[in-house]
């Protein structure tokens, strides 16, 4: 009797503890759900590209091309009188020349076009470009390349040709005359372009340019639409400069595949630069540049092409 007394008082106690959560039934294994462990990733920092890796030379490259096809200016052939024995300063013998129609860009070499087939690029550049992808400068317009050797001139035509599948070349002084006369029989001023100076040339007697730096394509063109022949830079032609003489061939247009004479140091160069006197500046004046394999800080050069192919 005592013995059961026990036991249901032990009964009563254990169901009293059960109701209060004291004592909880065992759960069977399949029915308890473990909370996954936390795991803590640390994300890597991305690394941020380089000015290189960003920017698409081939696009660059191909930018400016096209936009050099686009300033192709096309001269047609014809028989013109070159020189000019009727002024006071920068005679040259009157004689009859003919050319071969050719195509002449508007502008000198710019540097952008100089740079992207020639220079060593460092972050800094590729950045500029980003930003800059013609080139321009504060004032919209092309830099202008100067202070470039005869081996170099060469290298970078080679460059550009390979690239684009053209025939750039320098142009001959023929040629270069001519287009700076308009392509008209004979010079209807007396720069090109004009009868003043001021209106079409960056030069030395030009009061109005001397607080100024001198950029492309800022002045007037001439008729054929050429910027700078006059002026700004002087620039340098395929002829060696002892090769003028009464006998040049009826017809000196370039030849294809013909960049610098080999072996030739002296060039003509034509137009005069910003350091000019304003006499220096007649379409038929010449002067002479002596390449000592660095370049001049006041020549540059004009690229022109025999046929240009679409």
């Amino acid at each position: 009797m005592r013995r059961l007394f026990i036991t249901i008082i032990a009964i009563a106690a254990l169901t009293a503890a059960s109701a209060q959560g004291i004592i909880r039934p065992k759960t069977s294994g399949a029915a308890v759900k473990k909370k996954p462990a936390t795991t803590i990733r640390h994300k890597k920092p991305q690394r941020t590209p380089s000015p290189k890796e960003r920017f698409d030379m081939d696009a660059h490259r191909k930018r400016l091309v096209n936009k050099l096809l686009g300033d192709m200016v096309y001269v047609k052939g014809g028989t013109f009188t070159a020189g000019c024995d009727t002024v006071r300063f920068n005679k040259e013998r009157e004689r009859e020349i003919t050319l071969d129609g050719y195509y002449i860009c508007k502008y000198e070499l710019s540097m952008a076009l100089w740079d992207a087939f020639m220079k060593d690029w460092w972050d800094g550049t590729y950045e500029y470009y980003t930003k800059n992808p013609m080139g321009t400068n504060p004032m919209g317009t092309d830099n202008y390349t100067c202070g470039i050797s005869c081996k170099d001139i060469q290298t970078f035509l080679e460059r550009l040709n390979a690239y684009c599948g053209q025939e750039f070349r320098l142009p001959t002084e023929a040629e270069w005359e001519y287009a700076a006369i308009e392509g008209k029989p004979k010079a209807p001023y007396r720069f090109s372009g004009s009868n003043n100076a001021n209106e079409v040339a960056v030069y030395k007697d030009n009061p109005e340019e001397k607080k100024k730096s001198y950029c492309m394509g800022c002045k007037k063109p001439n008729g054929l639409g050429l910027y700078d022949m006059s002026g700004g830079l002087a620039e340098m032609c395929y002829d060696p400069y002892n090769t003028y003489s009464p006998d040049r061939p009826v017809t000196p247009n370039g030849k294809k595949d013909y960049k610098c004479p080999p072996g030739e140091h002296t060039h003509v160069i034509k137009g005069g630069h910003y350091q000019s006197l304003e006499h220096e500046l007649y379409p038929w004046a010449r002067g002479l540049w002596i390449s000592d394999g660095y370049g001049a800080w006041y020549v540059t050069i004009r690229l022109v092409a025999t046929e240009i192919r679409k």
